[in-house]
């Protein structure tokens, strides 16, 4: 019986988690984690994807926006629209509200 209990510890032992990887006093994000977005407030974060530099897009109506003008892989989101969640810091996201307009801008 006491070799039972004893394996059955030594069992138990083996699934406790040797170190934690976060740390609460510390918290970063993840490397993967998407830019903060441009929105009505300015640029938040990292530039990953020239968004700073399309800034002006910021409430206009996408029928305004010259698509050929957006860097390669950009993407224009309308407000209910379906997009993959891959992540590319290189890849412009424009989101547009419900009306229509650039309401923010995202790297990802």
């Amino acid at each position: 019986m006491l070799r039972a209990g004893l394996f059955a510890l030594a069992l138990l032992a083996a699934c406790v988690p040797t170190h934690r990887h976060d740390n609460p006093a510390n918290p970063e994000p993840p490397a993967d984690a998407p830019a903060p977005p441009i929105g009505p407030g300015g640029l938040q974060g990292d530039d990953t994807c020239g968004m700073a530099a399309h800034s002006t897009w910021l409430g206009v109506h996408e029928s305004a926006i010259n698509r050929a003008s957006l860097p390669a892989g950009a993407r224009v989101i309308c407000a209910t629209c379906l997009v993959t969640q891959d992540y590319s810091p290189g890849r412009l996201n424009l989101h547009l509200s419900a009306e229509g307009r650039v309401a923010s801008m995202r790297c990802g």
